[in-house]
């Protein structure tokens, strides 16, 4: 194959050597700091360069890399998402700068000229070379938001199958695929019907403008607009749109309108040049059915030129995670409208569902599995209702006196959770809730598989980082699931009693004095027991033998069947035999069988 030509449709793959060459040139750029901070940008181009080498030049279309490298899904429509012209575009700006700076000598030019996808790979002729400029001082990637994980790897690279095999499998994978639209709801009229019998507040994202001279391009702006509604679509319990549909007569949109509306919010950026060359990004949430301000901030600093990738991160990155985090000023907004307005609709028995686990006030009207049971009944594709169900039932059974589901009410849990995993494949609560599910019936390792799922599904949700961190943490990933639990608050993720439970049982098995220490106060006031049950292990590892012995006397007389109810739950907790084990011998230094009890001394 010659090198400076694009390969033709048909073409055979090229011989080893020159793909060899060309792939040696593909990870050059994808080791550069840009490529590395964006794995979108690097799934994209990875993805055209091998379909070129396989010789499937053909195949290069805006919904292949679409579906097989971003991870959107089999539903998309090219017409009404643009995201691979966007992506496209800063792809080509990527490459611009890479061979203008750290790529200077590549030998090999990777090239994605305007108007397709087909990649051309040139040699660097010495006249087009010139002087090579001075190299940049190496840089360490940009920190990458917490959890520290990629994208999702994208099915290209997963399965290796062609577009022909691939065809089929949408066909198989469609009844799974119907419910992950409400990620991305515009890709699906099914999708969008269902959002809106359940009411789900809508996100729309307006089209950013620029004021003053040096603020960003019309083009940078779009990729800016563009990423948050990626980024927004990541989130669950939330149908993103662009600009909505409005009344003539009032200037309101149709969905705030008549018996089924819903809440809808408005997403509005304006980028404003600066003397010094940076810009800064006023961004500006409104409820658009009451037309009130509700969110506002301004982000300063923003670099452009070989920086702006950088900028446009942070933006997404901050922004994301003050609106749409479940605690963010949104879904908090929606929920208190619905609960007050539509508390018997689809959103509102989630509402109060999510108010029941987090403990609000708003959460005594009932737990809401009864509502989410005749929910799911009735929608039979609403995966999220599935999910909610699911965890309700789960943090039921956990807060009460005796943590032992039946047989059956266990299977009913992992029913209801896997079946959300199934129905929306690229939601995040729904991995996060199977994970939960999957370690409490005593399956660590597929909750370890499936926690990390969630993780890649929604880099920026960290509450889910949150849970995933339990998850960790009971499977016996003791220190990584420490760190992410941390590192997840640190972000804003809303602390829990669970999650209390679990940095104390953390401190305990690496014997952490200090950790310990600073967890009994909070577990002290938590009466749920599994906070006793960690409270009782941090006393342990201080060496307070009379407090131990008070706590772990306070389980026995709370489970109704003693000792076997106390170990029932550790190994609810900690499905991994060595944890449990590990558990259980401090609590029998501190009393809990009858043996311990009659006088065998304590340990510490």
């Amino acid at each position: 194959m010659d090198l400076g030509a694009p390969a033709p449709a048909e073409a055979a793959p090229p011989e080893d050597n020159e793909a060899t060459l060309v792939r040696a040139a593909l990870e050059r750029v994808l080791a550069a700091p840009d490529f590395i901070a964006s794995p979108r940008l690097a799934a994209f181009l990875r993805f055209v360069v091998e379909a070129t080498l396989e010789g499937r030049a053909d195949e290069i279309k805006g919904y292949t890399i679409a579906v097989e490298a971003l991870g959107r899904p089999p539903s998309f429509d090219p017409q009404s998402d643009p995201i691979v012209r966007v992506e496209a575009t800063r792809l080509r700006r990527a490459l611009e700068r890479y061979y203008t700076t750290v790529g200077a000598e590549d030998p090999l030019v990777i090239d994605i000229p305007k108007g397709g996808y087909v990649p051309l790979f040139r040699p660097r002729t010495e006249a087009e070379a010139g002087p090579a400029p001075a190299r940049p001082e190496p840089q360490s990637p940009p920190a990458a938001p917490v959890p520290d994980v990629p994208l999702p790897t994208p099915v290209w690279r997963r399965t290796g199958v062609r577009l022909a095999a691939a065809a089929a499998a949408v066909v198989l994978v469609a009844g799974l695929a119907l419910l992950a639209v409400q990620i991305n709801p515009l890709t699906s009229d099914r999708g969008a019907a269902l959002a809106d019998r359940i009411r789900l507040p809508v996100v729309e994202v307006l089209p950013f403008e620029a004021a003053g001279p040096g603020a960003p391009a019309a083009a940078e702006l779009r990729a800016i607009e563009e990423q948050m509604r990626d980024a927004f679509a990541r989130f669950d319990f939330v149908e993103v749109k662009a600009a909505g549909a409005t009344s003539d007569e009032t200037g309101v949109p149709e969905a705030c309108l008549g018996p089924q509306s819903r809440s809808v919010f408005a997403l509005k950026g304006l980028a404003e040049g600066r003397a010094d060359g940076t810009f800064s990004l006023i961004t500006r949430v409104t409820d658009r059915c009451d037309g009130s301000i509700i969110w506002s901030a301004a982000l300063d600093g923003l670099a452009q030129g070989p920086a702006l990738a950088d900028s446009e991160r942070r933006a997404v990155r901050d922004v994301a995670t003050a609106i749409m985090e479940s605690y963010g000023v949104i879904p908090v907004r929606a929920r208190a409208q619905a609960l007050a307005k539509a508390p018997d609709s689809g959103f509102g028995c989630i509402a109060a569902a999510v108010a029941y686990v987090r403990g609000d006030p708003q959460g005594q009207r009932g737990n809401g599995t009864a509502c989410l049971t005749q929910l799911t009944r009735r929608e039979r594709d609403f995966a999220l209702g599935y999910a909610m169900r699911a965890t309700a039932q789960l943090y039921t059974t956990l807060h009460d006196d005796t943590p032992n589901p039946t047989a059956e009410e266990m299977e009913e849990f992992l029913d209801a959770a896997e079946r959300a995993a199934e129905l929306a494949p690229a939601s995040a609560y729904a991995a996060r809730t199977l994970a939960l599910v999957q370690l409490f019936a005593g399956e660590p390792d597929d909750a370890i598989a499936t926690a990390e799922k969630a993780l890649k599904l929604n880099p920026l949700d960290f509450d889910v980082a949150a849970t995933v961190a339990t998850v960790f943490i009971g499977a016996g990933r003791v220190e990584e699931g420490e760190a992410l639990l941390l590192r997840a608050r640190r972000e804003g993720a809303i602390r829990t009693n669970h999650q209390d439970a679990f940095l104390g049982i953390a401190a305990f098995m690496r014997n952490d004095i200090l950790a310990a220490q600073a967890m009994v106060p909070q577990l002290t006031l938590h009466s749920a027991i599994e906070s006793k049950l960690a409270l009782a292990l941090c006393l342990h590892t201080l060496g307070r033998t009379s407090g131990e012995r008070e706590v772990v006397g306070a389980l026995l007389h709370r489970m109704p069947d003693g000792a076997e109810g106390v170990r029932r739950l550790v190994h609810r907790l900690l499905p991994t035999p060595a944890l449990a084990d590990r558990a259980l011998a401090a609590l029998e230094t501190a009393g809990l069988s009858r043996e311990a009890g009659a006088g065998k001394p304590p340990r510490g």
